[in-house]
């Protein structure tokens, strides 16, 4: 649930100078879910998602490395929250249990991930409100309050 930007590493780029031949590679600046791919079979979770928020630079265009996915809502902007719900709900141990029972050996595709989160928008705003105002984006946050949100929607939907 962090980013962490510029990174340490010498060897790697940071930056991509914004011109003719680089716009391909850029996108706007605007709310994200940066999810990276396929992490190593000895990490914990499956997915790793972290929000990006626009006002994390000034710039009016951002690079992302191509072993990481992006979802953004492709006619407008997502709002911080649904940003934050969807963050805390791709990496919540129910989402990632759900995922290896569903893609156990297969290599994903693009963003069905999304899609098969199954949970209302409204949901995802809401886990999203509660994680932006607890200030507190730990994984046991995370998953205590997709848990609390997801067994109250079951319950009362």
């Amino acid at each position: 649930m962090t980013l962490e930007w510029p990174i340490g590493k010498l060897q790697k780029g940071q930056y991509i100078s914004v011109e003719a031949g680089s716009r391909a590679l850029l996108l706007h600046n605007k709310n994200y879910v940066l999810l990276r791919r396929f992490s190593s079979k000895d990490d914990k979770n499956r997915l790793i998602a972290a929000p990006f928020f626009s006002d994390f630079t000034s710039s009016e265009f951002i690079g992302v490395e191509n072993k990481v996915n992006y979802i953004y809502r492709p006619k407008g902007r997502l709002e911080r929250n649904e940003v934050a719900g969807l963050c805390a709900l791709l990496n919540s141990s129910l989402f990632d249990a759900y995922f290896r029972i569903f893609n156990a050996q297969r290599e994903r595709k693009r963003y069905g991930t999304a899609r098969d989160a199954d949970a209302p928008i409204e949901t995802i705003r809401e886990i999203g409100d509660a994680i932006l105002l607890s200030n507190h984006f730990s994984a046991e946050q995370s998953n205590h309050i997709v848990r609390e949100y997801l067994e109250y929607a079951k319950a009362h939907g």
